[in-house]
């Protein structure tokens, strides 16, 4: 038997596993699926992304009172501050010129394995969710990979990271209106 690529997060599983061990899909009977190799490799997990010290929540910028920052673990200057409704994090090409982008370009996002358009931040009624848009390296949220296309709760001071990129989220809590 050959190993099994799960068809949702192209994770190489071992031979005769009947779920991804990465995401649970369910693999297929046996066969030994094949995919191509550069949608296959892992290259992050949470463990080896951030570091064992999460740092507090950033004192020199405040998080803002409207929208979302986005922060490296390791500086507790924001690398942005998003206002808009939603708005997509990958690399920017010539066609993104819109406030509805957040470039990591300018992070090493290519040698950290952020794709053009990795994923999607929206807010929602009591926060923010996060949709990682089919990505070659994955989004993880905290410790578990996000299955492409389907949206995940973002809470405040959540750890992202995309590919190799290590994020992290803050935003003020907003009441939910009634």
């Amino acid at each position: 038997m050959s190993e099994e690529y799960c068809p949702v997060c192209k994770y190489k599983n071992e031979p005769g596993v009947q779920n991804c061990i990465l995401c649970g899909t369910p693999l297929g009977a046996g066969g030994g699926k094949s995919a191509p190799l550069e949608t296959t490799s892992i290259i992050a997990t949470p463990e080896t992304a951030f570091p064992q010290v999460v740092p507090p929540v950033p004192q020199k910028h405040p998080i803002p009172s409207q929208g979302i920052a986005l922060y490296s673990v390791q500086s507790d200057t924001p690398i942005a501050v998003q206002e808009e409704k939603e708005f997509i994090l990958g690399r920017m090409t010539d066609i993104e010129m819109e406030k509805r982008f957040v470039d990591l370009g300018k992070f090493d996002g290519y040698n950290h394995g952020v794709s053009r358009h990795h994923c999607l931040i929206r807010r929602t009624e009591g926060g923010y969710e996060i949709i990682d848009l089919g990505s070659t390296n994955g989004t993880w949220l905290e410790k578990q990979r996000l299955v492409p296309n389907r949206s995940y709760p973002l809470e405040n001071g959540s750890r992202v990271t995309l590919g190799r990129l290590p994020l992290i989220v803050y935003y003020q809590k907003t009441p939910v209106k009634k």
